[in-house]
């Protein structure tokens, strides 16, 4: 996948290609930002751009261009997009964590020459994976880099990485996709608008995401969580701290989950305030939220989302997800006592 297929990263690409242009290759790079939003993407199309046989002059000089990108045709794009390029390799982690031997392994790989083509290129996708032997065993290569040899860490969690590898690093940063971007590309695969509308606004930023089965099922995912909410504040406080530890269990579900109250929330508030289904993410329940809005006081629905992105933030700071499940629940108990469906539903 050469730069031109990477979609809505142009500040990340544009940064690559200048690199090209200019010649100065760092010798690791960060590429940090959400999952699913072309990192690991972008990290290959570097690579072929380093090594693209269309950019290798008859006496094996680099070439660089105007608008340095990968054929993505040649033997060598190819190879790289196919995972079979012996200069090109790709390191995930060897179950829930990325292992010393792993480092020991591309430690011994990064001192040879290349094989064939005039960089080699190591990507590292989840980095903020790695152990502490693996880090400190990383540390040790970053610092005695190899020539003609570039490092790639690929993480969404940069906080996780251990500050003097970060430091070592050029920061590539990469955005969530906007929704709209995401929503369009979902109706061009035949996704029919209201579905698309919902499940781009739910993606967190990431086609990755839009596209996985979990994602698809949002509109289910959505209803029981909010009839799980409403039983929940009903049954009173004890309920409300068992619902929070179920709900915490899998902080990457749980982050799904507060994007889904996130938008529901959004759109009582569009509803409240405007009357206007039309503007709605989750337009396929447009009656419900309609009914609800006019129910609630403004104040309550704000407090609401005020409590659902407190949750939010708390996750993104590595804050203990139970509790912070807990907080936003019980702030849940005293603003939206009745929950988030209408009492006729």
């Amino acid at each position: 996948m050469p730069f031109h297929d990477v979609i809505g990263q142009a500040r990340a690409i544009g940064f690559l290609q200048r690199a090209l242009i200019t010649g100065r290759i760092a010798h690791a790079y960060l590429f940090n930002g959400p999952s699913g939003v072309g990192k690991r993407a972008a990290a290959l199309a570097f690579a072929q751009a380093l090594n693209c046989d269309m950019k290798q002059r008859s006496d094996d000089s680099y070439q660089l261009t105007a608008t340095p990108d990968g054929c993505g045709k040649c033997r060598t794009c190819r190879n790289i997009a196919n995972g079979l390029h012996p200069d090109v390799q790709v390191i995930e982690p060897d179950g829930a964590t990325m292992k010393i031997e792993q480092i020991r392994t591309l430690e011994a790989d990064a001192v040879l020459v290349p094989y064939e083509a005039r960089w080699k290129v190591f990507i590292l996708d989840g980095a903020e994976r790695m152990n502490e032997q693996a880090a400190n065993a990383l540390l040790k290569t970053l610092e005695e880099p190899t020539k003609d040899t570039v490092f790639i860490l690929l993480t969404s969690t940069v906080s996780a990485l251990p500050p003097t590898i970060a430091s070592r690093c050029q920061t590539v940063t990469f955005v969530p996709l906007p929704h709209g971007q995401i929503e369009a590309l979902l109706r061009e695969q035949g996704m029919e608008p209201s579905r698309a509308r919902l499940i781009a606004s739910l993606s967190g930023g990431s086609i990755e995401r839009a596209l996985s089965p979990e994602v698809a099922s949002l509109p289910a995912t959505r209803d029981l969580l909010l009839e799980a909410v409403g039983r929940g504040l009903r049954d009173g406080p004890a309920a409300l701290v068992d619902l929070a530890e179920k709900l915490s269990k899998d902080r990457e579900k749980l982050q799904q989950q507060l994007e889904i109250l996130s938008a529901w929330l959004r759109d009582l508030m569009v509803a409240k305030a405007s009357g206007r289904t039309d503007w709605l993410v989750n337009d396929d329940r447009g009656d419900a939220l309609a009914c609800l809005a006019k129910e609630l006081p403004m104040d309550a629905i704000l407090e609401g989302l005020r409590a659902v992105h407190t949750a939010m933030d708390n996750l993104v700071r590595n804050a203990n997800p139970r509790l912070s499940t807990e907080d936003l629940l019980l702030r849940f108990s005293e603003a939206l006592p009745s929950g988030l469906l209408p009492v006729s539903v």
